[in-house]
């Protein structure tokens, strides 16, 4: 074993023991967060989320500007940004679980968390490698550039990142201190939990260098090569993005064993069904958004890229609309 992959492993493996350790005690989880706003205007996850946007942003573009990272813009593919983003909303209210949570669930001994990754795989794999690769490269042919680049909303206002990010960040904080104070619930509260993830997906960007490409934090394309790679080597080797989900089951079983809540749960009845069905459509939409409600909605919404956020707002509308048509009609 060489010392760059040595190198890769370590900060692959730490990142995720880390994030599945704060993810699974502040009960980080999208689905979760936007189905108690929506049902019970309950916004203790939701201000969490907001929170670690906030936060990675800051961390990122510090990064940046003291030469430690060189920031990758995804590109504004916004047919496939808009139609994936709704579909991954969809797929994640019908799983009970959105890419994260699932992951961290698995941690926790939750074995219908096993059959919502396992039909995610399916669902990006076929859409990255098989039968819906002619639908994602239909979608992705629209894209829109800023002076032949990918935008972001600094690009497109035409000042700096930071003038965005405070303007961004005042009404945030605003919103954050009105909002009434959360109920206990045995997780952390939300400032530490959405603090920790901020800081967690800002320092993912510098630990991914230790691969190639920066990436960051996911859990799109990765969760598909966990699968694909021991049963047909693809990729044709193990990449840090792969390696990063092993340890976030590692980190989040250590902190449900260490607070008593590690258990070896069952889906009830043909539960299991919908569960596989909602990962499935997940996978598909986590693929033609180009990331999941982790990749999109934080490690690169944080960037400022324009078509993440986009691909995130999405999502928040395939989930609203689900909720409504499942747990809301005609109220």
């Amino acid at each position: 074993m060489d010392a760059e992959f040595l190198a890769m492993g370590l900060s692959a493996i730490g990142t995720g023991i880390l994030f599945g350790y704060v993810i699974q005690r502040g009960g980080f989880c999208l689905t979760r967060g936007l189905s108690n706003l929506f049902i019970m205007g309950d916004a203790t996850i939701a201000r969490a989320y907001v929170l670690a946007v906030l936060v990675a942003a800051l961390g990122i573009h510090a990064l940046s500007s003291l030469g430690f990272l060189e920031i990758p813009i995804r590109p504004f593919h916004w047919v496939s940004n808009l139609a994936g983003g709704f579909i991954f909303g969809v797929g994640m209210i019908l799983s009970g679980g959105c890419a994260g949570s699932s992951w961290y669930r698995v941690g926790e001994g939750a074995l219908g968390a096993w059959t919502v990754v396992l039909g995610f795989a399916m669902g990006a794999t076929a859409t990255s490698v098989g039968v819906l690769v002619p639908l994602r490269r239909l979608l992705q042919t629209q894209e829109i550039l800023i002076r032949d680049q990918p935008p972001t909303l600094a690009t497109l206002a035409g000042v700096s990142p930071w003038v965005v990010i405070v303007v961004l960040g005042l009404a945030a904080v605003f919103w954050l201190w009105r909002s009434p104070q959360a109920p206990e619930s045995g997780k952390w509260n939300w400032p530490v939990t959405g603090f920790m993830v901020g800081l967690l997906i800002a320092l993912g960007w510098y630990a991914s260098s230790f691969g190639e490409t920066p990436t960051g934090i996911t859990f799109a394309i990765n969760t598909s090569h966990v699968f694909t790679y021991p049963l047909i080597r693809f990729p044709n080797r193990v990449n840090w993005s792969m390696l990063l989900l092993i340890g976030v089951v590692v980190g989040a079983f250590f902190a449900a064993w260490r607070n008593g809540e590690f258990a070896w749960k069952l889906p009830k009845g043909f539960t299991i069904v919908q569960l596989l069905v909602g990962g499935l459509i997940m996978g598909i939409g986590a693929i033609l958004a180009e990331g999941c409600n982790i990749t999109q909605g934080l490690t690169n919404s944080a960037t400022l890229a324009l078509g993440s956020l986009v691909a995130f707002s999405a999502m928040i509308l395939g989930a609203w609309v689900t909720v409504r048509l499942m747990f809301l009609r005609g109220s």
